[in-house]
């Protein structure tokens, strides 16, 4: 049986086909609103991203700092699009008409329903608050969501806690844990086809 799926056709995050694409898929979900409504990102958002890897293009002289400036905003695009292509997926429910509503090319042709990989938590910081933690996680290619998961020790009967889930790369971040008390936390990836493999869990104690 075939299935229609959404689909990101970028082999790389080239600067300018992602912000090609990310414009047709923002013209086209501001067109539809009412069939995608409550976007995450929100379209406003994603103009806004848009808008500045536009900027950042333009500006682009071969600059050692501008070049960097195209590469991380087009990084923030690309994560948004892979959030949006989710969203889209879920809304559409294999309906192809809705799927090329959105801007993003139909596949439907069967295809190989992978979980992603297991993750793999680069780092881990205090947060933006007093007692939070930012967490960094090496992107996996197949996951457009991140779960994280906190246990407040790791043994036999270690039971983790769902805090964050439906997240994005750059918000990963966790709030209101208890000043000085060990914690460890663990990331999985996931995709419409669920969860992957959760990271090897690392310790972090709030300040």
């Amino acid at each position: 049986m075939k299935t229609n799926t959404a689909v990101l056709h970028l082999k790389s995050k080239d600067p300018q086909k992602t912000y090609n694409l990310a414009g047709r898929v923002n013209t086209n979900m501001v067109a539809s609103s009412t069939i995608f409504p409550n976007t995450d990102p929100t379209m406003e958002e994603f103009n806004t991203e848009i808008t500045k890897l536009d900027t950042a293009i333009k500006a682009k002289d071969g600059s050692k700092q501008k070049n960097q400036a195209v590469v991380d905003q087009t990084d923030i695009v690309y994560t948004m699009l892979k959030s949006l292509l989710f969203y889209v997926n879920k809304v559409a429910d294999g309906d192809k008409t809705i799927i090329l509503l959105s801007g993003f090319d139909c596949s439907d042709e069967p295809t190989k329903h992978d979980k992603p990989e297991k993750a793999l938590i680069k780092r881990v910081e205090d947060g933006s608050t007093a007692c939070s933690v930012k967490i960094y996680v090496e992107p996996l290619v197949d996951a457009d969501r991140y779960k994280v998961e906190i246990a407040t020790s790791l043994g036999d009967n270690t039971k983790w806690e769902t805090i964050l889930d439906f997240g994005t790369l750059n918000k990963l971040e966790i709030k209101d844990l208890s000043r000085g008390k060990e914690v460890y936390i663990r990331v999985s990836g996931g995709n419409i086809y669920g969860w992957g493999t959760p990271s090897e869990p690392v310790v972090f104690i709030p300040r």
